[in-house]
């Protein structure tokens, strides 16, 4: 039976290659076979003449890799020999079950045909005669030159085993009335219809001629994409035409090419689109070379934002790449040619492709794709990251002989650092890139709008091994924001108790290259929360602004490490219980504690000092003011407090705040504040900066209310990414350092505005600006390495060591320095840092989850697989374990 359909197939595709028309997908799925043995060779999908450029010009590799040729593999020519060697591989599979190439990935596949010979059929199925698996084999020769170079050469070698069928039913076993007839190439001021006239010829595409023409009813230049007549008159050739249509003109956005219309001009199907004054990327860089850094930034911004437009729509591209970006005379962007997209949620664009077919163009195309799996946005990203590439270096991070080549880089191969073809492109923007062009879809950006915000704020990626950070006790948001880099200035500020925001005083003279001296560190306390007796409503607040008010004026002091509340309110949660292990936990010998107390109008305070080491308590005092007079006896407290540590070189004076006269402010100001902490969500922040605006009624002049705003505002504006919030985050920060520039937080909530906004720069000198307000605090300089490596500076690890040569007892600092060094490629700095974290908080699961990951990236297999062992020991619920 096998005979008599592979004479039929000769037949259809003879009458094919007559008119110059070439398959370029033969496959079973394309040949029908009715009840009475007649065979229909079907679905010229991708067919093309042979005296056409075709879809293949610029490199573009389409059909199915079971049953592709070698030269399609390599993205070379085709010719009508390049369907003998698919039929071949069909004759095969009929004669012995089985496909002459196999492998465990398609690519392999592909490599064997262009290296290998299949095994000849009659050594599978000895019954099949000597001459019939000779025909195959000389199919299946690599070299075209070797093949058989007609279908009629192939008919003669199958001559004798079965009747030759009339060429009269030939032709109805043949291309289902396919013509190759094409377009000569119309002149200017021809008229195409009632409605266009041709003003010149802009290019040729896979479907056919593309042309600049004016359209008489609107009265405006447009581009007309006319179907060559074979491909018009072929189902699935319309389909994606309909496709590209449809994706394209639901998708509404600037740097996206606006499709008007699908159009029929006497059987000539056409669409007309918006045209562009201006060239194609291809052109742009082959001219230029490696783009400027700023251009090639404002194309990548524009790039990604057309393709988190389409992702949004659920349409990916499929083959993004310089030939299908348009660049006006301007320098504005626009992603066209939408022809292999696909819908995600379309069933129809799906089974375009189920049957293993390779679409795209081999030089910007995904690993996934190359290997014909399943692709989704990602893909996009990674033929993002191959153009990024391109522009900045002049060159693709992959070439070789043949696109075969390419396409095995692509899986197989880990790009260059672009770097070292630019050694000025600066260092968030190689990692960018290089994110970019991981290889596993979940190592890259999940969508094009983190991409859009890296490249807006100038900051580097958050990398591959997901490095656990201790609970703070900073709002959600705020720990996410730390975990995402980009976002870590906002992470290390914000609205946190009055506490944690004048942590920010110790920053300014510890940075690196600040020129400050860090002072020798004689007392290392911990202010716990005070207790509240009794249940009288608004206790908590007086309870809470006294621990900030005592947190904040000790930080400004020289010779005292204070632990942060975030650190304190960490180490509780973890279930250290007792001041013992509190004070093990954060690296401290003192502790402060102490009760509230309501007495009508008066408010009871004890507040106490001991001595943990010694188990000895060093001083206690009561207090007893009005309740309007609170924050003055804050004062007292702190004043009285600095003498009982003996702090005989401090001026208890220097520290003293005051941040509002106004109580009923200051009231308003924690809950704001505490409402952050306990409920950070949108319904939770809009109710704190009710509670901020309230206070900054009852003083105008408070400018932690401000900064409370500023804080609260940015937190929305990262939630929801509009712009409004990041401007009103902007004015209330800007009116916070108006008001009291001598408040530490009001520069980390302007940094904050300024990080997320992509003024890094601008960041940074606030942050310093903080830094010189508190010189003995780890967690400024914690801050400070935050917003350093935001920026994807190497400084950030001479930060973090210095909050380690602060408290080098509070396993927090090594663990910010872990991440810090892991980040910025100090591996084995890394290593050593999660092992300090892991000796001095040993029940902490991510500490070994993140020397696991250290290891892992040092080839330190053994080690990591013992430090993920240990961590799911501890805590058999750890999500973000390295993948071993």
């Amino acid at each position: 039976e096998a005979v008599p359909m592979v004479q039929q197939i000769c037949r259809g595709l003879e009458a094919a290659h007559t008119e110059g028309v070439v398959h370029r997908d033969l496959k079973p799925q394309n040949i029908m076979v009715d009840a009475s043995g007649r065979v229909w060779v079907m679905d010229f999908g991708l067919a093309r003449s042979m005296e056409m450029a075709g879809m293949t010009r610029t490199g573009a590799l389409m059909g199915t890799p079971d049953y592709m040729s070698p030269e399609q593999a390599r993205a070379e020519k085709v010719d009508a020999r390049s369907d003998l060697f698919s039929l071949g591989i069909i004759f095969y599979e009929m004669l012995t079950g089985v496909l002459p190439f196999q492998a465990d990935t398609m690519m392999a596949t592909l490599l064997k045909r262009v290296q290998e010979k299949a095994p000849p059929p009659n050594t599978l199925e000895p019954a099949i005669p000597q001459h019939l698996s000779d025909v195959v084999m000389k199919c299946l020769e690599a070299d075209r030159a070797k093949r058989y170079q007609t279908t009629g050469e192939i008919l003669a070698g199958l001559s004798g085993d079965a009747p030759h069928l009339s060429m009269a039913g030939a032709a109805s076993a043949s291309v289902a009335q396919t013509s190759a007839v094409s377009f000569a190439t119309m002149e200017p001021g021809t008229q195409f219809g009632p409605r266009y006239r041709i003003e010149s010829v802009i290019g040729e595409g896979g479907m056919g001629k593309v042309y600049k023409a004016h359209d008489n009813d609107l009265d405006r230049t447009v581009a007309l994409k006319l179907v060559r007549l074979e491909l018009a008159n072929n189902a699935e050739s319309m389909q994606r035409l309909k496709q590209e249509l449809l994706l394209a003109s639901r998708i509404s956005h600037k740097n996206i090419l606006r499709i008007h219309d699908l159009g029929d001009v006497g059987g000539v199907k056409f669409i007309s689109m918006a045209y562009v004054q201006g060239r194609d990327l291809h052109d742009v860089i082959a001219e230029c070379g490696r783009l400027p850094i700023d251009r090639a930034v404002h194309i990548a911004k524009q790039l990604a934002g057309a393709l988190e437009a389409a992702h949004a729509e659920g349409v990916v591209h499929r083959d993004l790449k310089p030939r299908n970006v348009l660049v006006d005379q301007a320098d504005q962007v626009y992603v066209s040619d939408f022809g292999l997209a696909k819908s995600l949620e379309s069933v129809a664009a799906t089974a375009m492709t189920r049957t293993g077919e390779v679409l795209g163009t081999p030089r910007y195309m995904s690993p996934e794709q190359a290997e014909s799996k399943p692709v989704d946005p990602r893909a996009d990203i990674y033929s993002f990251g191959v153009m990024l590439y391109e522009m900045v270096t002049g060159d693709a991070p992959f070439g070789g002989e043949s696109m075969l080549q390419v396409m095995y880089q692509h899986v197989s191969q880990k790009p260059k650092n672009p770097k070292e073809a630019n050694p000025e492109l600066p260092d968030y923007l190689a990692q960018i890139i290089l994110r970019c062009l991981e290889k596993d879809p979940a190592q890259r950006y999940k969508s094009a709008r983190e991409i859009l915000h890296d490249l807006e704020s100038a900051a580097p990626p958050t990398r591959l091994v997901r490095l656990r950070l201790a609970e703070t006790g900073y709002p959600k948001w705020l720990i996410a924001a730390m975990i995402a880099l980009p976002l870590l200035l906002a992470a290390s500020l914000l609205i946190v108790p009055v506490r944690n925001l004048v942590l920010g005083r110790s920053e300014r003279g510890h940075g690196p290259n600040a020129g400050v001296t860090a002072p020798r560190v004689e007392k290392y306390i911990a202010v716990l929360p005070l207790k509240v007796l009794g249940k009288e409503e608004g206790l908590q607040y007086v309870a809470e602004g006294v621990v900030d008010s005592l947190s904040a004026q000790l930080f400004q002091l020289k010779s005292v490490y204070v632990a942060p509340q975030s650190a304190v309110e960490t180490a509780i949660k973890k279930g250290a219980i007792g001041k013992e292990k509190i004070a093990r936990e954060l690296g401290v010998n003192l502790i402060v504690d102490g009760t509230v107390q309501g007495a009508g109008d008066r408010v009871g305070i004890v507040i106490e000092v001991e001595d943990v080491k010694n188990a000895k308590r060093l001083w206690s005092k009561a207090f007893s003011p009005l309740r309007r007079d609170i924050l003055a006896a804050q004062n007292s407290i702190y004043s009285d407090l600095v003498s009982a540590l003996d702090l005989k070189d401090e001026d208890p004076a220097r520290a003293a705040l005051r941040l509002t006269g106004n109580y009923g402010a200051y009231e308003f100001y924690l809950k704001g504040r505490d409402v952050v902490r306990r409920q950070p969500n949108a319904k939770g922040y809009q109710a704190a900066l009710n509670f901020f605006d309230q206070a900054i009624q009852k003083d105008p002049r408070f400018a932690l209310a401000y900064a409370g705003r500023a804080d609260t505002s940015m937190a929305m504006y990262i939630q929801t990414k509009e712009d409004s919030w990041a401007k009103k985050a902007l004015s209330a920060a800007e009116q916070a350092k108006q008001l009291n520039p001598d408040l530490p937080e009001v520069h980390w909530a302007l940094g904050s505005v300024y990080l997320q906004t992509g003024k890094t720069e601008d960041a940074i000198a606030e942050t310093k600006l903080a830094l010189e307000l508190a010189p003995s605090s780890d967690e400024s300089y914690r801050r400070l390495g935050t917003v350093y490596l935001a920026a994807g500076r190497t400084e950030a690890i001479a930060a973090y060591e210095k909050a380690v040569e602060i408290n080098p007892y509070y396993w927090y600092n090594y663990n910010w320095l872990g991440v810090a060094c892991f980040r910025l490629g100090e591996g084995e700095k890394a290593v050593s840092a999660f092992r300090r974290v892991t000796g001095l908080s040993p029940d902490w699961a991510p500490g070994y989850n993140n020397l696991g990951g250290a290891e892992f990236q040092q080839g330190k297999w053994k080690e990591a697989v013992e430090a993920y062992r240990k961590s799911l020991s501890l805590d058999p619920n750890t999500s973000d374990a390295w993948p071993i």
